[in-house]
């Protein structure tokens, strides 16, 4: 699904490392006339770098479909437990630490609402609605996942009730993370609040997209954002905006911390020297790659063969 890929880029910046995920557990649930919930849990064999990212979404209503918004979350946690002695609720309670068995994994967690339910809560409401469920623009804002968030993430994950309790305890958690969701998303100004207005074409996204993988194919040979804009056929203030937009950050840290990431990744796992990496990823001065090896990971590249 390319909702999935979608936050997966943001989570694992490396696209070749999502290859080694399995899915191991999904699970679906649809509370009616309030949500759909649905898990996809990952697991994976070697190390990756995981960042816990979140997405608000707004989809207007289209032939066939109506309006929709929706919570999407990719979140690293551990699968409690392999062990058919031990359920999960143990090892959620504060075991986890001491399970041999359990193994690294990564859940895809989606809440999506229902419109009526959505307009249900803004009933009454005398303050500006916090989402406009006539609008025929859609909007994409990525944030963080805030440590309530994820505390909530976490209960939806791991639970033992079933029915209509089940339906009642997810429901009560869905209004939470739109809650604390919410709470981070109103803190930006109006038009940061629902994304950058160009972005709302399909186009436009995918020239992003575009960039970003131009990016991730040249690390050893840095583009400037003028023909990064000129390669995709995007104005380049546009291509600043969507793409702070849409991964969180600027194309310049953006394409230093992927370049530090593979620098780590020649030095660490494949025992390259600190003169042929700094080579590699473009560098002609190899104390220029140290400064910004060390900047990004808080270690000169050297330190790091050490370990």
């Amino acid at each position: 699904m390319k909702e999935v890929q979608d936050i997966l880029a943001l989570a694992i910046r490396q696209p070749a490392m999502s290859d080694q995920l399995q899915l191991a557990e999904s699970d679906t649930v649809a509370v009616p006339d309030c949500l759909d919930f649905s898990l996809q849990r990952f697991t994976y064999d070697r190390p990756l770098p995981v960042e816990d990212v979140a997405m608000v979404v707004y989809q207007p209503a289209k032939r066939g479909q109506t309006a929709a918004i929706e919570l999407r979350y990719c979140v690293a946690g551990n699968k409690y437990c392999q062990n058919p002695g031990c359920t999960d609720r143990v090892c959620a309670d504060g075991h986890r630490d001491n399970c041999v068995q359990k193994s690294p994994s990564i859940d895809m967690i989606t809440v999506k609402f229902q419109p009526s339910f959505i307009q249900s809560l803004q009933k009454g409401s005398t303050n500006s609605t916090l989402f406009d469920m006539q609008s025929r623009k859609p909007f994409v804002k990525t944030i963080q996942p805030s440590t309530k968030s994820k505390e909530v993430l976490e209960q939806m994950v791991h639970h033992n009730y079933d029915g209509a309790l089940k339906n009642i305890f997810l429901q009560s958690k869905a209004l939470e993370l739109l809650l604390f969701s919410s709470d981070q998303f109103v803190q930006n100004d109006t038009d940061d609040r629902f994304g950058c207005r160009f972005l709302t074409q399909l186009e436009d996204r995918e020239k992003i997209e575009k960039a970003r993988d131009i990016l991730l194919e040249q690390l050893d040979a840095p583009i400037t954002i003028r023909d990064l804009a000129r390669r995709v056929a995007m104005n380049e203030c546009y291509l600043k905006k969507g793409f702070k937009a849409m991964y969180g950050t600027t194309i310049y840290d953006y394409f230093q911390k992927e370049r530090m990431e593979k620098a780590k990744s020649l030095l660490y796992e494949r025992g390259m020297s600190v003169s042929e990496v700094a080579i590699l990823m473009g560098y002609s001065c190899i104390s220029h790659f140290s400064t910004a090896f060390k900047k990004h990971t808080g270690l000169k590249p050297c330190e790091l063969l050490l370990r």
